[in-house]
């Protein structure tokens, strides 16, 4: 099986445009239980000074700039390595839109008071270099915002799709909550994190299905199967799923 996570060919088909990446945002935005949703919460998360120039990295779509907006006075340059999602981010936002490798930045040095890279850097090869140059291209007292996930994140909607593929679904494991602060202490003077509190209850079957349709390991011949292993699970007319997701704050300087 390939490992999509890690493996770049399958990543650009998975992520070559918003499709797939639209059916998983569309669970969470329909059946979390937070009393903040997830991006209103990160914008929350940002301390910035007047008119901040802000990069965006593996930004996709740009949900996020479009569900909170661009303030007046902040520069946004949101990026993605897809072209397909800087194609239909650029249909959106209101913000300069470009394709760029985390890894290789095109900008100048000491340019940004933030970095966001929110949950891609599980994706990225070689994450030092690319926390490397994250570091390069923010001021003296920047940051970088980086929102991952836990390894028991949707844990119980993960054990159905393992339990219907026959094997271990795959997931990157490389930056995560419980690994990520060790490589960000070795680039960034200080290093915080927290933690969204939240979870899914599901009340209809469609959605789980059509999230767990739009991964690698699954095709449409695989839908029955998964509808009946997710209505199994269903109780009182709902599925439980705990989350486990939160942000990385790495701060340049004290």
């Amino acid at each position: 099986m390939t490992d999509w996570c890690d493996d770049r060919e399958a990543l650009a088909e998975q992520y070559g445009d918003a499709s797939n990446l639209d059916a998983r945002i569309a669970l969470h935005e329909r059946f979390s239980t937070a009393d903040v949703d997830l991006k209103p919460w990160l914008f929350e998360q940002f301390d910035l000074p007047d008119t901040p120039q802000v990069l965006t990295l593996g930004g996709g779509p740009g949900d996020l700039w479009v569900e909170v907006g661009v303030p007046d006075d902040w520069t946004v340059i949101h990026t993605d390595a897809a072209p397909g999602m800087v194609r239909e981010a650029r249909e959106d936002l209101a913000a300069t839109v470009a394709v760029a490798d985390a890894a290789s930045l095109p900008f100048t040095s000491d340019t940004f008071d933030a970095v966001t890279a929110n949950f891609m850097l599980y994706h990225v090869p070689e994450l030092r270099r690319t926390l490397r140059e994250i570091r390069r291209v923010l001021r003296p007292d920047g940051a970088l915002y980086a929102a991952t996930s836990g390894m028991d994140h949707l844990g119980e909607l993960n054990e159905v799709m393992t339990a219907v593929w026959g094997g271990p679904i795959d997931r990157a494991d490389g930056f995560r909550l419980g690994t990520g602060r060790e490589p960000l202490e070795t680039v960034f003077d200080r290093v915080e994190c927290r933690r969204h509190e939240d979870a899914l209850v599901v009340s209809e079957v469609d959605a789980l299905v059509a999230y767990a349709a739009s991964r690698e390991e699954f095709e449409s011949a695989d839908e029955p199967a998964l509808r009946e292993a997710f209505e199994e699970r269903f109780e009182d007319g709902v599925f439980h799923a705990e989350k486990d997701a939160g942000l990385f704050v790495a701060h340049v300087g004290e």
